[in-house]
């Protein structure tokens, strides 16, 4: 279960945001979490509920967007749907995997007062 350390790390994000901004308690985060990241919702979910148990992020909604896997043709620039299993153009028929999108974990929002 490898989203308790992505999680820890994340954490440690905000609660940087937490100091800088002289927050005094987070109601809400955004995170982009992309198809073929490996990363389970509900595992991420409940390392979220770990790491902020009495803290200032207790409490806050945690909402995962999870973002589409593309792929984009080095050969001729059409972009299509990426999926582990098919690294053929659609287009060209040609042996690509230029993934554009779909990877990323990404703290996009963070709410708070």
């Amino acid at each position: 279960m490898h989203e308790m350390s992505l999680m820890g790390q994340l954490f440690s994000i905000i609660q940087e945001y937490i100091v800088n901004y002289n927050l005094e308690k987070v109601t809400k985060i955004v995170l982009k979490v992309g198809e073929m990241s490996c990363v389970e919702d509900e595992s991420l979910d409940f390392a979220f509920q770990f790491f902020v148990k009495n803290t200032k992020v207790e409490g806050a909604e945690l909402i995962i967007d999870r973002v589409e896997a593309i792929n984009k043709c080095q050969f001729c620039g059409i972009e299509y749907k990426a999926d582990f299993t098919n690294k053929i153009c659609p287009e060209c028929k040609r042996f690509n995997y230029n993934l554009i999108s779909g990877d990323e974990l990404l703290l996009e929002k963070l709410e708070g007062e």
